[in-house]
């Protein structure tokens, strides 16, 4: 079971190192820690794997195994500095757990995924919780397209010159957050390939904000997934 570390700044970055990958970034600093109702969502981003059962120390957390594709509601935790941790429901078997800090009153969203290792992992962010200006919506970008190895997925708005998204993201780049206008279609593809994904029009609402994650079935076309925060 690979284990890793899990710290979480006040300020909203979230350090993740799994294996080679680091998810985000964070200075050296004793952070204070505060009590309050954390919550977090775990999210099943590795393609063909078993339902993961999600579990705080002894406690198990989630009422219904997480699927691939599929994430859960958002779960109460106690904050502090402990361990997270992932259990096959088909096996039995625990998969990867994570040392984490996590702050008291914020929520966080966590990706059990696969490293370029070919190993189970899990790394999350703290959410934003800023309300998107009138007419508009909040989004961050994650790439967890494993099968394009190092070539960066390339997001950008299409339809709207006001405001411009143009993104080369790295696989596990640190998603940041962009406010867009309502009804903004969004492109995304591979560094170099011409096969493009649309979507934004239909997905995003005013004053929402989310999270999408991108993987790849076939190696050549982006699968987008939204989440909303």
């Amino acid at each position: 079971m690979l284990r890793s570390r899990l710290k979480i700044r006040k300020a909203g970055f979230v350090l993740g190192v799994m294996s080679t990958i680091v998810l985000g970034a964070c200075k050296k600093e004793t952070p204070v820690m505060e009590e309050g109702n954390t919550k977090v969502r775990f999210v099943n981003s590795y393609f063909n794997s078993d339902p993961q059962d999600f579990y705080q120390g002894n406690q198990k957390l989630t009422n219904q195994a997480v699927e691939y594709a599929a994430f859960g509601d958002y779960l109460p935790v106690k904050s502090g500095q402990t361990v997270l941790w992932s259990n096959s429901a088909t096996e039995g078997k625990a998969t990867a757990a994570i040392d984490a800090i996590l702050y008291g009153n914020a929520q966080y969203t966590l990706f059990y995924y696969q490293t370029k290792d070919a190993k189970p992992a899990i790394a999350g962010y703290i959410n934003e919780a800023k309300i998107p200006a009138t007419g508009k919506y909040r989004v961050r970008f994650l790439n967890l397209a494993l099968a394009f190895e190092d070539r960066s997925l390339i997001v950008k708005s299409i339809n709207n010159t006001a405001t411009v998204l143009d993104l080369a993201l790295k696989f596990g780049d640190y998603p940041v957050y962009s406010e867009l206008p309502v009804g903004t279609e969004i492109a995304v593809n591979v560094s170099e390939k011409n096969v493009l994904t649309g979507f934004g029009v239909n997905e995003f609402k005013e004053g929402k904000i989310y999270l999408v994650w991108f993987d790849t079935l076939d190696g050549v076309k982006v699968d987008f997934h939204v989440i909303e925060q």
